[in-house]
């Protein structure tokens, strides 16, 4: 299955780097503390629709102490190989706290566990808000790329991008892509390749939209 792909947020990936100062350093390593999120348990509490490519194999679970992981993929083209690997978690609008504060502790929480780094020491740039509605029917979002991580969800990688998309009622996806071989983001001078694995298979996801009964359907 494949779906139409937009340039914008390609062009913009690298870009507006911000550093999130109020996340205290002592959150590396620990597990994911209760707030605003929490791990979704079910696709009632809100879904994805995935797309999955020819270049796409569903996996099985992928145990690990970091993060949970809901859905993974295998990409395999040209004899290069990755994983893109999406975790769920459910906004419950609970937590009185701001939600951007909510967010941006949930983000580093995350991605110093998937990484081995101090949350300090992370660099993240976001997306256009406008991008992220158009290409994924989200709200907002960031990513960040990363070398040699050390940590147990990355274990077998050398790098890793992660990112992270919000939907306003829903919750926050984080999709990781994890691989070995730089070829597979199909780097040039002018930028990222649009034939390249990575830009392939890069919009493989959206938020659903709740229908009449409740139930998730496609927006239109």
């Amino acid at each position: 299955m494949t779906v139409k792909v937009n340039h914008n947020l390609f062009q913009k990936i690298f870009f507006s780097i911000f550093l999130f100062i109020f996340v205290a350093a002592g959150f590396c390593y620990a597990d994911i503390m209760p707030g605003r999120f929490k791990i979704t348990e079910s696709e009632s509490e809100f879904d994805l629709l995935y797309f999955v490519t020819p270049d796409m194999t569903v996996l099985d679970s992928i145990p690990n102490e970091d993060v949970n992981v809901t859905q993974a993929f295998l990409i395999k083209k040209n004899n290069i190989e990755a994983q893109v690997r999406y975790s769920l978690f459910t906004d419950t609008g609970t937590s009185t706290d701001n939600l951007q504060m909510q967010y941006a502790m949930w983000v580093f929480m995350c991605v110093s566990n998937i990484t081995g780094i101090d949350p300090s020491e992370v660099s993240l740039s976001t997306f256009n808000d406008a991008d992220v509605k158009q290409e994924f029917n989200g709200d907002f979002g960031c990513t960040g790329f990363f070398q040699d991580p050390q940590s147990d969800y990355a274990d077998g990688y050398k790098y890793l991008m992660v990112e992270f998309f919000y939907k306003n009622g829903q919750g926050l996806v984080m999709r990781s892509f994890l691989f070995n071989d730089i070829n597979f983001l199909g780097l040039t001078e002018q930028g990222i390749s649009v034939d390249s694995i990575w830009y392939q298979n890069y919009h493989t996801f959206e938020f659903m939209e709740r229908g009449p009964d409740g139930s998730w359907v496609h927006r239109e």
